[in-house]
C-alpha cells in the first residue's frame, strides 16, 4: 500500500468523496444582474436537496462578474439606454466584448476542468455541473442571446425601466435553445481532457417566478 492509501486508509474520516460544481450565483444571488436576484444570499432549497445527497458543493467562480466590470457587470450596464451612440460604434463595441468575454471564459474553464479532474484522480465522485437556465453564459439548455438582449438595453427607458419588465423580456423573448458561453468554454476544456460529467441546470425562470423545481430529482 502507497503513503497515501495508508495515510487514506488510516485517516479515513466523514467524508463522502462526492461534490458538485455549481454556478456561483446559486450560492450568492448578490452576483445576479441588477433586477435577476430573488434571493437575500442563497437558494436554500438547492442546498438542501444537495444535504440529501452528502454532496459537497464547489461554488464556480461567476463568469460575467469576472469579464463584464464586477460585481455590478459594469460592461453591461453601459448598453441601458445608449440608442444615441452611433449603431457602428455599438456594433464595434459589442463585438469586442463578445470576444474579450470568450477568452475569459476559456480561462475560467481551463481552471474548473483542472479542478474537476483533480477530484476525479484523487478517487472522488464528480456527480455534475449545475448551470443556470437562460443565463448567457451558465445556461444549459436555454441562453439569453447576448446580441438580442443588447438590441433591447440600448432602446429601453432607464428612468421607466423596472424589474419585471426586464425579465420578462429577457426569458419570454430574448433566450433559445441554446447554450449559454461558459458553458460551452467549460464542455470544451473537458472534452480535452477526456472528462466526462452531467450537466444540471437550475430553473431560473421558474425561480423568478417563484416556484423552485429540483434539480437532481431529489
Amino acid at each position: 500500500m502507497s503513503g497515501i492509501s495508508l495515510l487514506q486508509d488510516k485517516l479515513k474520516d466523514a467524508r463522502s468523496k462526492r461534490v458538485i460544481f455549481v454556478s456561483h450565483c446559486l450560492l450568492n444571488e448578490n452576483t445576479r444582474y441588477l433586477g435577476g436576484a430573488t434571493r437575500k444570499g442563497a437558494i436554500f432549497e438547492l442546498i438542501e436537496e444537495l444535504k440529501k445527497k452528502d454532496v459537497g458543493i464547489v461554488q464556480m467562480k461567476c463568469p460575467e462578474q469576472k469579464a463584464w466590470g464586477g460585481v455590478l457587470k459594469k460592461e453591461m450596464l453601459r448598453a441601458y439606454g445608449a440608442k444615441d451612440i452611433p449603431a457602428f460604434l455599438r456594433k464595434i463595441y459589442l463585438n469586442s466584448f463578445i470576444s474579450r468575454t470568450k477568452k475569459i471564459y476559456s480561462r475560467i474553464a481551463f481552471d474548473v476542468a483542472g479542478d474537476i479532474s483533480d477530484y476525479i484522480q484523487s478517487g472522488y465522485e464528480v456527480v455534475g455541473i449545475i448551470g443556470v437556465k437562460g443565463s448567457p453564459s451558465c445556461g444549459v439548455s436555454n441562453a439569453i442571446d447576448i446580441k438580442k438582449s443588447a438590441e433591447y438595453l440600448v432602446g429601453i427607458d432607464v428612468n421607466s425601466i423596472n424589474k419585471e419588465e426586464l425579465n420578462k423580456k429577457f426569458y419570454r423573448e430574448l433566450s433559445s435553445k441554446s447554450q449559454g458561453l461558459f458553458i460551452e468554454a467549460l464542455k470544451v476544456e473537458l472534452a480535452k481532457k477526456k472528462l466526462d460529467v452531467p450537466f444540471f441546470e437550475h430553473d431560473l425562470p421558474s425561480e423568478i417566478e417563484g416556484e423552485y423545481k429540483n434539480i437532481l430529482g431529489v
